[in-house]
């Protein structure tokens, strides 16, 4: 399972780091040694880590619970609230059918609204990394819920078109969501960069960049990092040596 909406599972686990709104437990370290499916507070996680280093305001990473709930309960006026008039917002999504189900789900995907690549054509973007695009249905209902956002008439954004962008097949039933970050990863760094006029969007740093090795690296990479934030936030809260360990995540 994809484990959407975790949280309700979290009451008595040990909560080793909060990182602006999201608390990550033990047991989230133990899915990303895997193999296991990512859950929402990991994607989440990394979503704020990566937001903090974009160095302007027109990218927005949401975690997965907006989209969800976006998809599921449509509110224009909540919509605009969210990204209105941003360039370029990254969305996980999510094919659980039931939000009464705490993991349910068995698929994440990257769904993007373009507004940069082509101001006067905006797009939506839908990363898939399995064959067939199973996520495709659930991407295209959480994009009519996002066409308030684009500027125009009603009929003129109806038509605002949803492709499939390049995405890497993933090799095992479970780095889904692995593959949701990594793409997410590249995507800034393309936006940081300057947004490498010369490739047009970033469909190509996706294609050099992210692959079964790649996505396998970036879980013990996001280890590491979550490691380092621990022993950061240990220090900075410590008040006595005796105080500084901040425990081991083996």
């Amino acid at each position: 399972m994809a484990a959407m909406g975790s949280g309700s599972n979290s009451e008595g686990e040990e909560r080793v780091l909060s990182h602006g709104d999201v608390v990550l437990l033990r047991s989230d370290l133990a899915i990303l040694r895997g193999p296991c499916f990512s859950n929402d507070r990991i994607i989440a996680f990394y979503f704020a880590h990566v937001s903090a280093g974009l160095q302007d305001d027109d990218l927005l990473l949401l975690p997965p619970s907006i989209p969800y709930l976006l998809s599921n309960l449509p509110d224009s006026a909540v919509v605009a609230a969210v990204a209105d008039p941003l360039r370029l917002v990254l969305l996980p999504v999510n094919d659980n059918p039931d939000a009464s189900i705490a993991e349910g789900g068995s698929h994440w995907t990257l769904l993007i609204l373009d507004n940069a690549t082509s101001p006067s054509a905006p797009r939506f973007v839908h990363h898939d990394s399995l064959p067939g695009a199973p996520n495709l249905p659930v991407a295209a209902r959480l994009a009519d819920a996002l066409r308030p956002l684009l500027s125009g008439s009603d009929s003129k954004r109806d038509t605002v078109p949803l492709i499939e962008g390049p995405t890497p097949r993933q090799t095992n039933g479970y780095d889904c969501g692995v593959y949701v970050m990594a793409i997410a990863r590249v995507l800034c760094a393309w936006w940081n960069n300057g947004h490498d006029h010369r490739e047009g969007d970033w469909f190509q740093a996706v294609r050099r960049e992210v692959d079964a090795h790649s996505v396998k690296a970036m879980r013990a990479d996001l280890l590491q990092l979550i490691n380092t934030l621990i022993q950061e936030k240990a220090k900075a809260n410590s008040t006595s040596k005796g105080d500084t360990d901040p425990g081991s995540l083996q």
